[in-house]
C-alpha cells in the first residue's frame, strides 16, 4: 500500500518519506506542473503564476459584498451564541454572476480530471509510483458533477494523492480558479473572517467546492473538530468558547437555495457549545431528534435545540463555527444544480497564541508562501501550513 502523503509535509518532516522529501527540495513550478495535467487546454490557473502575476489580482478587484447590508446582519454575540449567522442577499450583483461563473468552471475542471486517463498523470512529480488501480465507471459517473462523491476511503487508485495535492479543482478551487482566489484573499473576505473570529490575527484552514446536483441524496449530521484538546472534552460558556483556537466556516451561495429538497443546509443552532463532534452524527433529521439532539437545550438561552431547514436567496452566506451541528438537504430530481463553495479561516488559541495546523493546505501552496513567491498577504494566511513555532511544534491539525 502506497503511504499517503502527508496533511502538512512542510510541518512533519522527521517522518516523511523519501519521495515527498524530494519534490519538497525541488523547484515549485516543477510541482505545479504535476499538480496540473492537461493545463495548457485551459487558463493559467494560480498554481503556476509568478511572483508578478499577483498584481494584478489586488490591483483590478471589485467589490464581492454590499457592506452596508452585510453588517447591519452580523452581530458578533449574537453569531457566537447561535454558532451560525445567516447573510442575505450580501453579494453584488456583479459577484453573484461571476461567482456562479467561476464554480460552474471548477467543476468542469474537475469532471474532466475525472474522465481522463490517469496514467498520464505525472505520479512520480507527485510523490508517489502510478497506480495499479483505477476508479471504477460508475462511481466516476456517480462524482460527476458534483462534490465529495468521489471514493476516498485510501489511496489504491491515487485519489488521496490527487486531492492532497489539489490536482482535484474540488479541493483548493481557489488555486485553480482565479477568480476564487480573488474570493479566498479578498480584503472584504477577510474582513468578514475577522468579525466571525473576533480576532485581527487569522489564518487559511481549507477551501472546497460544494456541488449538489439534482438528486442528490442529502448529507449526513455532522460537526467538526478543531483540535488543540477543544474537541469532546464537555460544554463551554461564551467567553471559553470564544477563547479557543477557534475555525469559522463560509459556505457561500450565490444563487441561493429554497427549503424544500433543493440541497439546502440544515443547522441546529447553540450545538457548537456542546463540542460534541464525534458523538453529534446521524444520517436522518428523524435519528438524531431520537439520539443526540433529544431533551438537549441551549446551554445560554435554555430553549429545546431543533433542527432548522435555511432558505436562501440569490448572492447569500452562511458563517459557522466549526463546532455546529449540520446537515445537507436532499435535491430533488427536477431541481437545478446548487452551487456552493466553502472558505474556512482560524484564529489562534487566546492563551497559548498558538494556531492549529490547516486541514487542507496542497504542498505547492506551502512551499510557495515560505519561499516568499506569493502575495503577503496570502503567505500571513498560509503561514500555518510551513511555521512550527507558531503551531506550537503540532504538525497535524487536530492534533491535542
Amino acid at each position: 500500500m502506497q503511504d499517503p502523503i502527508p496533511i502538512n509535509p512542510l510541518l512533519k518532516t522527521e517522518s516523511i518519506a523519501p519521495a515527498y522529501a524530494k519534490i519538497l527540495s525541488g523547484p515549485t513550478d516543477a510541482l505545479a506542473k504535476a499538480t496540473r495535467p492537461g493545463a495548457g487546454v485551459h487558463q493559467r490557473t494560480p498554481a503556476q503564476w509568478a511572483p508578478l502575476d499577483w498584481r494584478p489580482l489586488e490591483n483590478e478587484r471589485a467589490d464581492l459584498f454590499d457592506e452596508k447590508a452585510l453588517v447591519a446582519q452580523f452581530d458578533y454575540d449574537r453569531f457566537l451564541q447561535d454558532g451560525y449567522a445567516v447573510l442575505k442577499s450580501v453579494m453584488t450583483p456583479q459577484t453573484i454572476e461571476a461567482w456562479t461563473a467561476a464554480l460552474q468552471y471548477g467543476q468542469r475542471l474537475n469532471d474532466n480530471l475525472l474522465q481522463s486517463d490517469w496514467s498520464r498523470i505525472d505520479w512520480t512529480g507527485l510523490g508517489r509510483r502510478p497506480p495499479t488501480k483505477t476508479l471504477p465507471p460508475a462511481a466516476i459517473a456517480n462524482a460527476r458533477g458534483n462534490s465529495q462523491a468521489i471514493p476516498q476511503s485510501d489511496d489504491e487508485c491515487g485519489v488521496l494523492t490527487l486531492r492532497r495535492h489539489s490536482v482535484f479543482a474540488e479541493y483548493f478551487p481557489a488555486g485553480h480558479v482565479p477568480y476564487l482566489m480573488n474570493v479566498l484573499t479578498h480584503p472584504q473576505m477577510l474582513t468578514l473572517q475577522r468579525m466571525c473570529l473576533a480576532s485581527e490575527a487569522i489564518y487559511f484552514d481549507h477551501n472546497q467546492l460544494l456541488t449538489r446536483a439534482a438528486g442528490y441524496a442529502g448529507g449526513a449530521w455532522h460537526s467538526h473538530k478543531i483540535g488543540a484538546g477543544k474537541d469532546d472534552c464537555g460544554v463551554a460558556s461564551p467567553d471559553h468558547y470564544q477563547a479557543q483556537p477557534n475555525a469559522a466556516i463560509s459556505l457561500c451561495y450565490p444563487q441561493g437555495f429554497a427549503a424544500d429538497a433543493d440541497g439546502g443546509l440544515k443547522i441546529i443552532r447553540g450545538s457548537h457549545f456542546f463540542r460534541d463532534p464525534s458523538h453529534c452524527r446521524a444520517v436522518t433529521d428523524e435519528e438524531i431528534n431520537q439520539s443526540w439532539l433529544k431533551d438537549r437545550v441551549h446551554p445560554v438561552t435554555g430553549t429545546p435545540l431543533v433542527i432548522e431547514h435555511l432558505e436562501l436567496p440569490p448572492g447569500s452566506i452562511v458563517c459557522c463555527l466549526s463546532h455546529a451541528a449540520h446537515g445537507v438537504a436532499a435535491k430533488a430530481k427536477d431541481r437545478d444544480t446548487r452551487w456552493c463553495s466553502l472558505h474556512c479561516y482560524k484564529k489562534a488559541d487566546d492563551a497559548s497564541r498558538h494556531v492549529q495546523p490547516p486541514s487542507a493546505v496542497p504542498p505547492i501552496w506551502a512551499l510557495k508562501a515560505q519561499r516568499g513567491e506569493l502575495s503577503p498577504a496570502l503567505t500571513e494566511l498560509l503561514r500555518p501550513s510551513f511555521d512550527r513555532a507558531l503551531t506550537g511544534g503540532r504538525t497535524e491539525p487536530y492534533e491535542e
